[in-house]
């Protein structure tokens, strides 16, 4: 378990980043999974994992192994560097 939470994040820009982030989850009734959520982990196994990831869906996400969502079904397409 990261110690401190949000607070031990040393980068300020960083720090920022993750409170927003949190901020409009609970703002906009998105679930989140925060630091220390067992359920956290990389999209391409944690989606299909936990059944986020559904026959005819699209997916497009910041990770270049999105496409694998393609094998339940979804259109996947990774983007970003």
């Amino acid at each position: 378990e990261r110690k401190g939470g949000i607070a031990a994040i040393a980068d300020e820009v960083s720090r920022l980043q993750v409170q927003t982030l949190d901020e409009n989850c609970d703002d906009f009734g998105i679930t989140e999974f925060k630091m220390n959520d067992v359920r956290q982990g990389i999209v391409h196994v944690v989606g299909p994992e936990q059944g986020a990831t559904l026959p005819g869906m699209t997916v497009v996400c910041g990770d270049s192994h999105t496409s694998t969502h393609g094998a339940f079904g979804a259109l996947a397409h990774g983007i970003g560097t």
